[in-house]
């Protein structure tokens, strides 16, 4: 898909997204953001070539050189509770998961709440922010970074040994645009099926691609370190631990250390 591409573009308009290309912008979630606050509708998708203050989870920046990767912002208002707002980074970690499968014929695995792995490394992060006036949601911002064509020596050498792409891990360049057309349709199907309170559904879908569930982890928590086995995710999308033989839930916190699968790209 390209900015001449019609049928793509019309396909997206039928979705309820309006597509615009950046060359290069501060963060594509802090431009999303000033639309929405200039009073810019839901269903905007930023794409940028490149970020100057691209961030992560945690405050965590993210940084690619451009065309390397996919960078997207999507604004969205879906008529969700309260209560579910926890899940939409999971649908979003989700329907990113599922694109990658579709567009590049591998499965990443998903380490709480939404951050994907390969085999040899993170490959993907998101971010989900939300904006509210006084108590009532107006709008969410899901930002996405997907690594597309890097090498293992593009990476910083502080994050090599952690850090993958799409490339490494199929030995094929994924077009950034077919990637994202496949996550947008993947975003507005799980946003849907939120809007209709179908929770075991996503549930279950998570689970297919939670590369942690029942493995011994370390979780970072207001400074806190906890210890324990992961038991994948509740109705709330909080990640449930087990610790000293009393199932806990967390709504928020770093998991800095996997034993099991992906090693090497533990946090």
């Amino acid at each position: 898909m390209t900015e001449n591409d019609p049928a793509r573009l019309q396909k997206l308009k039928g979705l309820g997204f309006r597509l615009e290309y950046l060359r290069e912008i501060d963060s594509t979630n802090q431009e999303a953001m000033r639309r929405a606050a200039n009073g810019e509708p839901s269903g905007l998708v930023l794409l940028a070539d490149h970020q100057t203050q691209g961030r992560g989870r945690l405050g965590r920046t993210w940084q690619a050189e451009p065309l390397s990767s996919l960078l997207a912002s999507v604004l969205v208002k879906p008529e969700i509770a309260p209560a579910s707002l926890g899940l939409v980074p999971i649908v979003s970690g989700l329907a990113l998961a599922q694109a990658i499968e579709a567009a590049a014929h591998f499965q990443p695995g998903l380490v709480w709440p939404n951050d994907l792995f390969g085999a040899q490394g993170k490959i993907a992060g998101i971010l989900v922010e939300s904006i509210f006036e006084k108590s009532d949601l107006k709008f969410i911002v899901i930002g996405s970074g997907v690594n597309l064509a890097q090498k293992k020596a593009d990476f910083p050498a502080e994050i090599r040994a952690r850090a993958s792409s799409l490339y490494e891990e199929t030995g094929r360049l994924i077009a950034r645009e077919d990637l994202l057309f496949a996550y947008l349709e993947k975003l507005s199907r799980g946003l849907g099926i939120l809007e209709r309170e179908g929770v075991r559904e996503l549930v279950e879908n998570y689970s297919g691609y939670d590369i942690i569930a029942g493995k011994e982890i370390r979780l970072l928590k207001g400074g806190e370190e906890i210890r324990g086995t992961a038991l994948g995710i509740d109705s709330r999308g909080r990640l449930k631990v087990m610790i000293g033989g009393q199932e806990l839930t967390f709504a928020a916190g770093e998991i800095s250390m996997i034993r099991g699968r992906n090693d090497a790209a533990g946090y």
